[in-house]
């Protein structure tokens, strides 16, 4: 953990939040396995961890996240356990007209799990174009987000989102705060964010949203998304509605 900079610090003292090292990688998966896909809303819309082939796609798209050097871990000091993370997406104007990455990575996927959660992001993300609203061509997409059950409740999702904040800040302002995910490589400065978003599917995570002041561009409803025949909201049931693409301006 000491390879990567202290960005925050719990209150108590006890939970750092530092940028993704190869390190802290195997943690970091561990926490999207144990806390994330067996709880996340569109998650359980597609019965995702029923299905080990979907979740090792979903591992992979990850990985692939995280050579972008923006991704944030949170880490028990006492035990240097990785204990919550937001994997950081950097998103590019699409000019060429081409596949976007998530779309080119929903294209390759073999389960369909895996495959109707990563189009539910395209589709929530295409309900309002951020790049045209906000007039950016580059943003940070706060991709997934994770606690361990039992460090629930103690706000770690919340400071995730605003460590994840400060780097995009810093990155606008040129301080290359980026780490890559390979010993020894670099990564340059560009591409650099001008707004941070979200796609937050659940009550807890639009708390966030809330609490941080972050704009609600678009609401999808679990109603329009399917699985295998059966709507998101048929599975999730009328407690949880829709998820909502917000946003915070940098």
């Amino acid at each position: 953990m000491m390879d990567s900079k202290v960005l925050d610090t719990s209150d108590d003292g006890q939970i750092v939040y530092v940028s993704l090292t190869p390190q802290l990688l195997e943690g970091a998966l561990n926490v999207l396995r144990k806390g994330f896909f067996p709880h996340e809303t569109v998650c359980t819309a597609v019965d995702l961890i029923n299905n080990p082939g979907a979740v090792t796609e979903l591992v992979e798209f990850c990985v692939i996240t995280a050579k972008d050097g923006v991704s944030v871990v949170a880490v028990e000091k006492p035990t240097n356990k990785v204990v919550g993370i937001a994997f950081n997406k950097l998103q590019l104007k699409n000019y060429s007209g081409e596949s976007s990455f998530f779309e080119s990575y929903a294209k390759s996927c073999k389960h369909s799990s895996s495959r109707d959660l990563i189009q539910c992001m395209i589709d929530l993300d295409a309900e309002c174009d951020l790049f045209d609203h906000c007039n950016v061509d580059c943003l940070l997409e706060v991709m997934f987000l994770g606690v361990l059950p039992e460090f629930r409740n103690k706000g770690i999702g919340r400071r995730l989102c605003e460590v994840s904040i400060k780097i995009a800040e810093s990155l606008k302002k040129g301080e290359n705060v980026k780490h890559a995910l390979e010993d020894g490589q670099e990564l340059s400065l560009e591409p650099a964010p001008q707004l941070v978003s979200a796609l937050f599917t659940a009550a807890a995570s639009q708390k966030i949203g809330r609490a941080l002041g972050w704009e609600i561009a678009a609401r999808g409803s679990y109603e329009k998304f399917f699985h295998e025949g059966k709507s998101f909201a048929s599975v999730l049931g009328k407690h949880v509605p829709d998820a909502t693409l917000e946003y915070v301006r940098i």
